[in-house]
């Protein structure tokens, strides 16, 4: 008999085995070692005691992970993963633990639940569109293998310079966005794993009016930007080619761009860089 049961005192391990068999067949398979997938649920704030696991006579068949944090000023639960194993499908078991979770992410004070959905992934989609959940934005996602990546050769002006590992003043950096990141790139993320982080400023007299930061053993830049009066001036091409020299990666990641902002796809585009699979942000109120 399956039992849907909270992963509260379950070990990495196992959540690790049976999250590598439910994504084994994924449009995009993830290859995580059991440190890998500890270090990216904990940077998305995974929270053991509202996520939940499927259990056929103790062996977990299926999960889903969830993390806990503030989204828009509300309490709100995201979906790290949710998966299960191949054998175990069409058996409703996704919708029985996201049934399982309600009242207990309520219980916890959640207001909200928000997740990420491969476009492509039309039953997950269908899924959440059934159970209540709505599409916020829609983001594009650029993946590419670092020799295939065009970079012209500029030279920063003189009155401009790289400021290497700066102590991020979030607001101020915050003031040079044109959209809000997604959960998995927000300021909240990257401070729960900051030291793996290398964070690169651009100054102009002293004061920092651009920056990007790169993960580099896994290639992902979560945030990129330049202040509005500074750009057009070769300076994101110039700081994107800083960035790099940090990667221990033969590919970089820029996840969640949302799709109709144009001046990220033509910078992409000029990098030949193209945009893969996007993904809908979705998000449910409790």
């Amino acid at each position: 008999m399956i039992e849907i049961k909270l992963l509260t005192g379950v070990s990495i391990e196992i959540i690790h085995n049976s999250f590598k068999r439910a994504f084994a067949d994924y449009v995009e398979p993830f290859e995580l070692s059991v440190s890998q997938l500890k270090y990216m649920i904990e940077r998305r704030g995974y929270n053991e005691d509202i996520s939940f696991g499927a259990f056929d006579e103790g062996e977990l068949i299926g999960l889903t992970l969830n993390g806990k944090g503030i989204w828009d000023s509300l309490p709100t639960a995201y979906d790290t993963g949710t998966g299960i194993i191949k054998e175990y499908r069409k058996q409703g078991l996704a919708t029985k633990i996201f049934n399982e979770s309600l009242p207990v992410l309520r219980d916890n004070g959640v207001k909200q639940y928000l997740l990420e959905v491969i476009k492509s992934n039309t039953k997950a989609y269908n899924l959440y569109k059934k159970a209540g959940f709505s599409v916020v934005r829609e983001f594009d996602y650029f993946v590419s293998k670092i020799s295939d990546i065009k970079l012209t050769k500029n030279v920063l002006p003189n009155s401009y310079s790289f400021q290497n590992d700066i102590k991020p003043d979030w607001d101020l950096l915050r003031s040079f966005w044109d959209f809000a990141p997604s959960w998995q790139n927000s300021i909240e993320s990257i401070q729960k794993k900051e030291s793996n982080f290398k964070i690169i400023g651009i100054s102009f007299e002293k004061n920092i009016i651009g920056y990007g930061i790169i993960e580099p053993e896994t290639g992902d830049i979560p945030q990129f930007c330049i202040e509005k009066s500074h750009r057009n001036q070769k300076l994101a091409t110039l700081l994107f080619s800083e960035l790099l020299k940090y990667s221990k990666n033969k590919e970089i990641k820029v996840l969640n761009t949302i799709v109709e902002y144009k001046p990220i796809k033509e910078f992409m585009k000029s990098l030949n860089i193209s945009p893969g699979l996007g993904q809908y942000e979705m998000i449910l109120s409790l």
